[in-house]
């Protein structure tokens, strides 16, 4: 399901927003759950609370504490994949939202014939092609993508998702459940995670460094591999040499 969240501070253009959001939708047949706010300090609280959003409409002249541009940067600082897209009736904040990465802009009054298509050419060039890891935590959604992902970790029956931005200042996302259910999910898609001990499941694309009984990640983190677990790390390995020697070749 996709999470798609607007804010808007004037009320009527909210609910107008809104309307033609849940028509693209549905005219997309893509199911999506979608949320209004009419601040950015609402936004913000409703993502903290429930999870990130998928796709942010987001009005620039925002009135209040923050306008489109300073939510937009207080959301950069914990979530670098929402697509974000602004819409105003000036031009003059170009030069302002470079840094926060925006995927396009709306001009007012909005069209819904504008908007169905950034919204039809987001959907496919972006989150249909971006492979994520979905889990909930104490009722909070959370879509992260397997490409962050360093590694998985399970202690009893929490599992600990350990990504790029996992560090000191931030605590690795955790949820309930069972590795091996986690291990068959990531099966299926294309990046490779390799299964080191029965309770690490690590992200091939952060290792840099193989050796008979460990391997080392490229933060600095070192996991020993499992007796169990060599055989299949070391044909890995092997195969990946080949494939790698094939390319040179």
């Amino acid at each position: 399901m996709i999470r798609l969240g607007i804010c808007e501070d004037v009320y009527e253009e909210m609910i107008y927003c809104k309307k033609l959001v849940d028509r693209i939708m549905a005219n997309l047949s893509r199911n999506a759950k979608v949320y209004s706010f009419q601040s950015g300090e609402d936004l913000l609280l409703e993502i903290d609370t429930t999870g990130n959003m998928d796709i942010l409409l987001v009005d620039i002249e925002l009135l209040g504490e923050m306008n489109g541009v300073e939510f937009a940067r207080k959301l950069r600082e914990k979530d670098n994949n929402a697509i974000m897209i602004f819409i105003s009736s000036h031009d003059q904040y170009c030069k302002e939202v470079i840094d926060v990465q925006p995927y396009a802009f709306i001009d007012k009054p909005i069209s819904a014939e504008r908007l169905e298509e950034v919204l039809a050419h987001a959907i496919r060039t972006r989150l249909d092609q971006r492979e994520c890891f979905c889990f909930s935590c104490k009722k909070t959604q959370f879509r992260v993508p397997l490409s962050e992902i360093r590694y998985f970790q399970s202690d009893k029956r929490l599992i600990y998702v350990w990504t790029t931005n996992s560090d000191a200042a931030a605590s690795p996302y955790m949820f309930y459940g069972k590795l091996q259910k986690v291990e068959e999910t990531v099966s299926r898609y294309k990046l490779k995670f390799l299964r080191l001990r029965k309770s690490f499941l690590v992200n091939v694309e952060f290792i840099v460094e193989y050796a008979a009984d460990r391997v080392s990640l490229n933060d600095g983190t070192v996991i020993e591999i499992s007796k169990n677990y060599k055989p299949a790390v070391r044909e890995y390995y092997i195969s990946s040499l080949k494939e790698n020697i094939y390319i040179l070749g």
